[in-house]
C-alpha cells in the first residue's frame, strides 16, 4: 500500500509504513519527502488484505478526477518488469545509499549528542551497540544497535527515494507485506503480522507488487562479528531464504554498507 505526499524537511516519528515516500521502523530522523498523486489500495474487510494493488481505494467522483490527472500527465503506465540494465541502476542507487545512510547517522547521532563520540570514532563498539536506549512501547528495550539500524533505514529510503528516476517510481514497494495464497499458487499484500513476510524494498511490475522481480534485504551490523560476516547476523538467512519463495523468479540480495550480496540459497 503506498501514501504519497509532499511535504517539507520536517522531524518525523518513524512508523512502520508499506510506502515509497514514507520512513519506517521507530525513532526519529530528519529529511525531505516528496511525491506524486496521492496513491491507496482496498481493503477487504472481513480478512485486512489488500484485494488489488492497482486500484485506488477513493471515492468514484475523487477517483476518476485522479484518473484524469494521471492520463494528462501521462503516468498511466502499462505493467511491466525493469529491464536488466535499470535494475542496475538501482542496485546501484541502493548500494550508494545504504553506504551513505550509514556514515551519515553515525556521524549524524554523535553530533545530536552534543559531541559525544563513539569509543572506535566512525562507529560504535560492541559494547556500545548492546547498550540500552530505552523501552518501547510494548515493554521491550531498545539498544543502540536497534536505534541506528531503524534510523539508517529511514534515511536510505528516502536517499533511494529521491535518487531513482520517477520513470520507474512505480516498480518499488518499500516493506511490502506478503503472505502465501495458496489458491492463486502466488502471494497476497496483507495488513495481518501473522505469519507474513516484509521485505526491505521490493522491485516489481508497474504499480503490481504482486508481481515480484526482486527482493533486497537491508542490514545495517553494529556487532564487529556482524560487520564482518553480514550472513551470519542473526536470522538473516532463514529471512533470506523465506523471501525467495515470494516469486519463483525472485531474485534476493542481501544489502549492508560494504556493498550487495546476492543470496544463492542454503
Amino acid at each position: 500500500m503506498s501514501f504519497c505526499f509532499s511535504c517539507s524537511t520536517v522531524a518525523v516519528r518513524i512508523q512502520p509504513q508499506q510506502s515509497w515516500s514514507g520512513p519506517l521502523g521507530s525513532g526519529y530522523s530528519r529529511f525531505n519527502q516528496s511525491c506524486g498523486a496521492a496513491c491507496t489500495t482496498p481493503v477487504n474487510a472481513s480478512t485486512g488484505e489488500f484485494v488489488a494493488p492497482t486500484v485506488t481505494r477513493l471515492g468514484p467522483v475523487v477517483e476518476k478526477v485522479v484518473q484524469v490527472a494521471e492520463t494528462v500527465q501521462g503516468l498511466l503506465t502499462v505493467e511491466r518488469l525493469l529491464t536488466e540494465a535499470e535494475f542496475a541502476e538501482v542496485e546501484a542507487v541502493v548500494e550508494q545509499c545504504v553506504a551513505q545512510a550509514h556514515a551519515d547517522v553515525n556521524e549524524t547521532y554523535q553530533k545530536q549528542k552534543g559531541g559525544f563520540k563513539f569509543e572506535n570514532g566512525k562507529f560504535p563498539s560492541d559494547a556500545e551497540c548492546g547498550r540500552t536506549l530505552r523501552i518501547d512501547e510494548q515493554g521491550e528495550k531498545v539498544t543502540l544497535a536497534q536505534e541506528l539500524g531503524l534510523l539508517k533505514h529511514a534515511a536510505a529510503f528516502a536517499c533511494i527515494r529521491d535518487r531513482l528516476p520517477r520513470t520507474i517510481r512505480g516498480n518499488f514497494s518499500t516493506e511490502p507485506r506478503y503472505k502465501g495464497e495458496p489458491e492463486v499458487n502466488g502471494v497476497v499484500l496483507t495488513n495481518n503480522k501473522a505469519n507474513s513476510l516484509k521485505p526491505d524494498l521490493v522491485v516489481h511490475a508497474t504499480r503490481n507488487a504482486t508481481n515480484i522481480q526482486c527482493v533486497l534485504e537491508f542490514k545495517f551490523p553494529c556487532y564487529e562479528r556482524h560487520r564482518l560476516e553480514p550472513m551470519r547476523s542473526p536470522g538473516v538467512v532463514a529471512q533470506l531464504e523465506s523471501y525467495m519463495r515470494l516469486s519463483k523468479d525472485c531474485r534476493v540480495s542481501l544489502v549492508t554498507p560494504s556493498g550487495i550480496k546476492p543470496y544463492e540459497g542454503k
